[in-house]
């Protein structure tokens, strides 16, 4: 018994002995984790922070820094009213009909040299650009979830895809093509008389076309073209 006694207390004395080393590595491991996490954390914390100021100082709210900012701006665009003063006629008919609310330079760009200007300067005389079919398409384009009541089409399946060349831009209304009054047999083409240098000329946004009699007859006939009122 003695000496199994001493044996168990010789067991015991080499367990304290090598536990001592072993608690200090675990220790020294833990320390070295939570140094490493606490690092991590700070280069976070730093990059954040950093990215943080930057967006403020970009966009953040700096009221007399921006104000200034403003001032030296030139503006691009002026106001219907603006426009109202030079271009009455359109005016009326635009704040008349379907595109009632739409800003001019929705659809011109940007005007606000044209309209500041002094009547009779260089830049009032300046030629207001016609909006292209792809300024059209971008509103009536067919699009799931506009309203029903929208007016929208499909370009490969509308009438023509000549926006303007039936549709007045400032009411947005169609109208039907004049038809031919006259006879058409033993004639010339229809674009010596109505061509360019004709006697009388096509409309202003008319396109010009061959003298393939075909081509103009598509709409210029009874029963072609557009519905009077449509899209």
């Amino acid at each position: 018994m003695s000496d199994l006694r001493a044996r168990l207390a010789i067991f015991a004395r080499r367990s304290r002995a090598g536990a001592g080393p072993t608690r200090r590595r675990g220790a020294l491991r833990a320390a070295a984790v939570i140094a490493g996490l606490g690092a991590i954390f700070a280069v976070v914390l730093f990059v954040g922070a950093a990215a943080v100021l930057s967006f403020a100082d970009e966009y953040g709210f700096r009221p007399e820094r921006d104000a200034a900012t403003w001032r030296a701006l030139t503006p691009a665009y002026g106001d219907i009213s603006l426009c109202a003063k030079c271009h009455a006629k359109e005016y009326d008919k635009l704040t008349s009909a379907t595109h009632a609310g739409i800003g001019c330079e929705s659809c011109h760009g940007p005007l606000g040299a044209h309209a500041l200007a002094s009547p009779g300067t260089g830049a009032a005389r300046l030629a207001v650009a016609v909006p292209t079919d792809a300024v059209c398409v971008k509103c009536h384009v067919a699009v799931v979830g506009r309203p029903a009541a929208f007016r929208q089409i499909v370009p490969a399946d509308h009438y023509t895809s000549l926006c303007l060349q039936c549709h007045d831009p400032h009411t947005g209304i169609s109208r039907r093509p004049p038809i031919v009054q006259h006879p058409l047999d033993r004639l010339p083409p229809c674009v010596t008389c109505h061509g360019p240098d004709g006697f009388k000329a096509r409309a202003q946004r008319h396109p010009t076309v061959s003298s393939d009699d075909k081509v103009c007859l598509a709409c210029h006939l009874a029963g072609r073209g557009p519905t009077d009122g449509n899209p």
